[in-house]
């Protein structure tokens, strides 16, 4: 079992697509700059993410659901498949929309 945190920021394109980045960096490595998308339909999304080079053998292809809480602040839990490494990935994520 592996824990990141990855701060991420994301622009809300149109009601149903969003663009963002992230930043991650484990112990003893360097950091890593992560680009993705997002659409949305009824409060679930689309995931597809790759590194800044855009590297096809290593995207990310995932869906989630966006719940939120009090106007601003949501959680995503979400599941990711890695299609370099072949693993799949449960993600949590806590944020505020403006």
């Amino acid at each position: 079992t592996e824990w990141s945190i990855n701060p991420t920021i994301g622009y809300g394109v149109t009601d149903n697509l969003m663009v963002g980045a992230s930043a991650e960096q484990a112990e003893g490595e360097d950091l890593h700059v992560n680009v993705h998308l997002r659409y949305f339909q009824k409060g679930c999304f689309l995931y597809l993410g790759s590194n800044l080079g855009l590297d096809t053998d290593q995207m990310d292809l995932g869906i989630g659901k966006m719940f939120s809480f009090s106007g601003n602040v949501y959680v995503d839990p979400r599941v990711v498949y890695n299609t370099g490494t072949k693993t799949t990935n449960l993600g949590l994520g806590l944020g505020l929309k403006f």
